[in-house]
């Protein structure tokens, strides 16, 4: 299995989704370029993003279907491939994957042979941001295996966490937007370019 790189956008932005509905279970992808990264010396998945789906239902196959389209659309304009799923449960002390979760985690696999699988751990988010708040699973021998955290590496290293409790405790996450925004109010914009430049400028 290749090493995970993940990029601060693509952490900090699963998490302020997290943060804006701490009472609901929310889901999105992550976006990522493959190569080799000679940091590490292994063939790596670089995730450099991620975009929030749903905060009000999970399993709606077709607003899934019509927000995966859109992504795969948006992937083929910036050179990008669907290479992860997260999701955070809502109840605080479950951080397990459900059959939303497997499901949908299957289907990238399918298209993209590294794929993750990210279950946001809901007691180790906090606004400092201290530790590592969430489990990655590869899909190895047939099953979704929980990777060594010691093989999940930050592109930007522990900058990445100190970002992310900037972003935090400004409370970024009031302007993030997901899926159930746009389809509400189609001027939301699900990519969130305006994070993304916020993001950009802390780093």
């Amino acid at each position: 299995m290749a090493d995970i790189v993940i990029d601060v956008r693509a952490y900090s932005k699963m998490l302020l989704h997290a943060m804006k509905y701490p009472h609901h279970s929310v889901n999105g992808v992550f976006l990522a370029e493959k190569r080799r990264n000679k940091e590490h010396g292994v063939g790596s998945v670089n995730i450099i993003d991620s975009i929030p789906l749903f905060h009000l239902c999970l399993s709606l196959t077709p607003m899934l279907e019509v927000a995966m389209m859109q992504i795969d659309q948006y992937c083929k304009d910036h050179s990008l491939v669907i290479a992860g799923y997260y999701q955070a449960n809502e109840h605080i002390k479950d951080s397990t994957p459900d059959f939303i979760a497997y499901r949908i985690a299957d289907k990238i696999y399918e298209n993209f042979s590294d794929a993750c699988l990210v279950m946001v751990d809901n007691q180790k988010m906090s606004l400092d941001c201290d530790d590592l708040a969430f489990h990655l699973y590869q899909f190895n021998d047939g099953k979704w295996r929980l990777k060594d955290k010691n093989s999940i590496h930050f592109e930007q290293g522990h900058r990445a966490l100190s970002v992310t409790a900037a972003l935090l405790h400004s409370k970024m996450y009031r302007k993030l937007s997901d899926f159930d925004n746009h389809l509400d109010d189609i001027s939301l914009d699900w990519s969130n370019v305006v994070i993304n430049e916020e993001i950009d400028r802390c780093l």
